[in-house]
């Protein structure tokens, strides 16, 4: 029997992949193995009709899976993961049809590959998880398993599906997130731009006058009235202190595989939070809300704060970074489910 197959030289000279990706690479690759071993397994056993239909089932969906690698998609397709998830979802059916085909030999050899996915995804406690360890365990394994290992690869496949729509979701959320603030914080920068006083961004500074010591303003841009540059500048120094500290976070974290990253939507947070919490920090210290603390003196106490303030963000921010660390390890295969974290 013979499966159609969608070559990666005829995607690439179609130019079809306007968004290419490393998934839709994995995704021709395993197709490929999968195909192959269905071709062998079912020359090996051609002795039913039924096995014929079955391999017929896979064709299908290792078509439609190529044809989600191939097809182009818009960034409404992309946000809901269409693209995505209906390759995968077309191989992990696929793989599961595999097993009903694969000769007993090689069946049992591969038992240890649907542990290893059974133990990624399924609580410890699932029973059939436990039932086929069991059997791996007492090494009595045979053609009678053969439904069970489908059993477990299919509950593992499924539970992979929805802890990868979690992460993407909350990546969505994220993104959703980054453009509310942005809007947010650009409207007060534009607001203080225009009208200086309503956003006010200046300290006090003792000066000598000719009738002694007298307060006076001192401003970021270091005048000693509001001008139209203060809040602009302020924010600026926001983004600088977020950006040292996405620099600092990066030298720490560790990228999970998983089919979706949130790494580049938490560093865009970090940039409108920072100008966020600089605006407020100086907003709040020039109040007189904290008791003590007398005013910004200078300019470059100003532009300090302003930039601790931005670095500052991370306190907020950090509370995200774990909502995502704990979705990544969720859904990758090279964490073991069954933990507080995949129930979060």
């Amino acid at each position: 029997m013979s499966f159609a197959s969608g070559s990666p030289e005829r995607i690439g000279d179609t130019g079809v992949l306007r968004w290419p990706g490393t998934w839709r690479v994995y995704v021709a690759t395993r197709s490929e193995e999968i195909r192959a071993d269905a071709e062998r397994a079912l020359t090996m056993r051609e002795t039913a009709g039924q096995l014929v239909s079955v391999g017929e089932g896979i064709g299908t969906h290792l078509a439609r899976a190529e044809s989600y690698a191939r097809s182009r998609h818009g960034l409404r397709r992309w946000l809901t993961g269409h693209a995505l998830e209906g390759a995968w979802s077309n191989v992990n059916s696929a793989t599961v049809m595999l097993y009903g085909v694969l000769p007993t030999a090689e069946l049992c050899g591969r038992v240890t590959e649907v542990v290893a996915i059974g133990r990624a995804y399924l609580p410890g406690d699932d029973p059939r998880l436990v039932q086929l360890q069991a059997r791996l365990a007492a090494g009595d394994l045979g053609e009678h398993d053969r439904p069970l290992m489908q059993s477990v690869l299919r509950a593992a496949y499924t539970a992979q599906a929805l802890e990868t729509g979690r992460v993407r979701s909350f990546r969505n959320l994220l993104l959703g997130g980054v453009v509310t603030l942005t809007l947010i914080v650009l409207g007060v920068v534009v607001v203080g731009a225009i009208w200086p006083d309503a956003v006010p961004m200046c300290g006090n500074q003792a000066v000598v006058q000719t009738q002694g010591l007298m307060p006076a303003q001192i401003c970021p841009t270091g005048g000693l009235r509001p001008s139209h540059g203060d809040v602009p500048l302020v924010a600026l120094i926001g983004i600088l202190g977020a950006a040292l500290s996405t620099a600092a976070s990066l030298s720490t974290r560790s990228e999970l595989s998983t089919r979706y990253s949130l790494a580049v939507a938490q560093n865009l947070l970090k940039a409108p939070a920072g100008v966020a919490t600089a605006i407020l920090g100086l907003l709040i210290l020039n109040s007189g809300f904290v008791p003590g603390f007398s005013g910004l003196g200078s300019q470059p106490a100003i532009l300090v704060w302003a930039m601790v303030f931005g670095y500052g963000q991370q306190i907020v921010t950090r509370f995200v970074d774990q909502r995502a660390d704990n979705l990544l390890s969720a859904a990758s295969p090279l964490t073991p489910a069954g933990r507080g974290t995949r129930a979060a």
